[in-house]
């Protein structure tokens, strides 16, 4: 059986396409911001998010975290949240057909992304005698990247509140919550710095 041609396949999908593309809004808020705060959300909020979580998926890989199901189902299903997020953000507001489709393929990617950490169990080893070590040594990384980007400590909390999970060693305990004061103090400061912000 031959392959379609290519006129043909534009033949069947033209009468598909025009009435999308002429009632797509391409240019009623063309000249101002209006319409694009869901890119500015997909690139800044989820794009950021995306980069810190993939620096958490690898930590808990190599942790071995992600030998429980329930672990990396709940890591999944929080990772979703800031993609399911823009998904209705994007559909709310856009400003045309070209602004939904790219909106769109980024949030599909970020998806794919926030799916990893059921992949990643499929290939994970059990936890080991340096797994605590390391969720520590992650949640300080993190914590010491808050701040400069303050929000970057709620993975720094993640980190550390994994690690202090069923610890027995003393001085890891100890140093998990030093960990967390921190990361609770500089999420704090961050709210405050935002309030101030929205009620000036």
């Amino acid at each position: 059986m031959s392959a379609p041609k290519p006129s043909a396949l534009l033949s069947a999908i033209f009468p598909i396409l025009t009435p999308l593309l002429l009632t797509s809004s391409f240019s009623a808020h063309a000249t101002d911001g209006i319409g694009y705060s869901a890119s500015a959300f997909i690139i800044l909020v989820l794009g950021g998010f995306l980069l810190m979580n993939l620096m958490l998926n690898g930590l808990f890989f190599f942790a071995g975290k992600y030998q429980s199901k329930g672990f990396s189902r709940g890591h999944t299903s929080v990772s979703l949240v800031l993609p399911a997020i823009a998904l209705i953000w994007t559909l709310i507001d856009h400003v045309g057909f070209a602004d939904l489709a790219l909106n769109i393929g980024l949030i599909t990617v970020a998806v794919g992304l926030a799916l990893l950490p059921l992949q990643l169990s499929l290939h994970q080893r059990a936890e080991h005698s340096y797994t605590s070590l390391l969720l520590i040594l992650g949640a300080i990384g993190f914590l010491a990247l808050s701040y400069l980007v303050q929000p970057i400590a709620i993975f720094a909390l993640a980190s550390a509140h994994i690690a202090l999970k069923g610890q027995s060693d003393t001085k890891a305990k100890m140093l998990s919550i030093l960990t967390l004061i921190g990361g609770y103090s500089v999420l704090a400061y961050w709210g405050v710095q935002t309030l101030q912000v929205f009620t000036q």
